[in-house]
């Protein structure tokens, strides 16, 4: 079955899917599989014109409650020109409005598989998450259930399996403030990505960096990143650490 899905004006799939912005990808290609309805199903996206084909294996019949998941997880329906009103305002951003204006941030296909970024991402380089990441989505595929001590022991998790083990045990029972590993910066980044809660914010070495080096800010980094971004700070702070990180 084929579902396909308008894209908005501006919008560059090939750029958005090079651009690293996405928890949903851990391929080269524009592929992945999914647990659907309890089955895994293979998806393939591809652009013709303004639509987006999104070729899902063993579906028979359109899905709306697909569709409107991977709409979502695009976020071909957002409305962002106040966003860019302040990427031309500012004195870094205004330089790369051409790549904000036809990317998007492209969130997790479950909440499940966006806490498990959050966890991985911590004390980690953009790369080796991206590594450690693809090995797990290969292995487990985000299927709570499938996260074992012993499916997560030979994975190199270190401090990380623990909490992996209470996310998958707790995730859907207990507040995500009571979870084990999931402290305010992995909650910041799921508030961003899978939530897409753009006036969330975090500070770490990197976001630190370019507000010092780039902004000249050296201090009471959340009080100015109001003053600079308001309640799209969270998606400024993405694209900012995607331009600015070692790749």
């Amino acid at each position: 079955m084929i579902l396909k899905l308008k894209i908005p004006e501006k919008f560059d799939f090939k750029k958005t899917f090079d651009s690293g912005l996405f928890y949903f990808f851990y391929e080269d290609e524009p592929v992945r599989m999914i647990y659907l309805d309890g089955s895994f199903r293979n998806v393939k996206i591809s652009r013709e014109a303004d639509t987006l084909l999104i070729n899902v294996s063993r579906l028979k019949t359109k899905n709306l409650r697909l569709t409107q998941r991977l709409n979502y997880c695009l976020g071909l329906n957002e409305e962002l020109t106040e966003f860019y009103k302040i990427c031309r305002k500012d004195p870094v951003l205004k330089s790369r409005i051409r790549d904000i204006e036809t990317t998007r941030i492209i969130s997790a296909f479950s909440d499940f598989e966006a806490l498990v970024g959050a966890i991985v991402s911590q004390n980690n380089s953009y790369r080796n998450y991206r590594k450690k990441m693809r090995e797990i989505y290969r292995e487990l595929n985000f299927v709570p259930e499938n996260f074992t001590e012993n499916n997560l022991k030979n994975m190199g998790l270190g401090y990380k399996l623990p909490f992996l083990i209470c996310l998958a045990k707790d995730f859907g029972k207990k507040d995500l403030n009571e979870i084990r590993g999931i402290g305010p910066y992995s909650r910041q980044l799921f508030e961003i990505f899978q939530k897409r809660n753009y006036s969330a914010f975090y500070m770490d070495c990197l976001t630190e960096k370019i507000m010092r080096e780039r902004y000249g800010i050296h201090n009471d980094f959340e009080e100015e990143s109001w003053r600079l971004w308001g309640n799209w700070r969270g998606l400024a702070e993405a694209y900012l650490q995607r331009f600015f990180e070692v790749k």
